[in-house]
């Protein structure tokens, strides 16, 4: 059984929470993905979205905040009452695959919350019956790729069109909770 919140140190000695988002988190979310550079969200969206309108934001935002427990999993970073990172998980039918995404505000990066975010992630999906994450990414996004060395899952990687489509099969990745 897992108890929520999660605290962990960060590598700047901080400490942070981890729990699932909950239907009231939306004015956090929308200031979360509004502290994005253009950067950041076009890494994690794959479309430039340099100054999104808030119903733009209220739409993804929602696609994280209402996840049902048998299609996925959604889990946010805090600082404070701050979300400065988000993770989740889709299944797109009723198999063992699941879409994954990990973002963290850029004046958090770094500080290996998205590691935490994603090894969570990772364990709470097995829970749900899931056996392979995966991500389409830019081939050059060395960020994400960093992030799946330091979490030390197997990894498979393929170039699907313009995307690089990484699996990391979960199955035998370490539980934590």
């Amino acid at each position: 059984m897992t108890t929520w919140p999660k605290r962990f140190r960060g590598r700047d000695g901080c400490e942070y929470i981890i729990r699932p988002i909950r239907p009231n988190d939306v004015e956090r979310m929308l200031d979360f993905l509004a502290h994005l550079s253009p950067e950041t969200r076009y890494r994690r969206f794959h479309m430039p979205l340099p100054d999104p309108p808030r119903e733009e934001l209220l739409r993804r935002v929602g696609e994280t905040v209402d996840v049902p427990p048998e299609k996925g999993v959604a889990l946010v970073a805090l600082v404070g009452d701050t979300i400065v990172g988000s993770a989740r998980c889709m299944r797109a039918g009723c198999d063992a695959e699941a879409e994954a995404a990990v973002v963290v505000r850029d004046d958090y990066q770094g500080k290996g919350i998205g590691t935490q975010l994603l090894l969570e992630l990772v364990a709470e999906a097995r829970k749900h019956g899931v056996s392979t994450l995966y991500a389409y990414i830019q081939p050059d996004n060395q960020r994400i790729l960093k992030l799946l060395r330091r979490a030390h899952l197997p990894t498979t990687t393929r170039l699907e069109g313009s995307a690089l489509r990484v699996d990391v099969d979960i199955r035998e990745a370490p539980s934590r909770g």
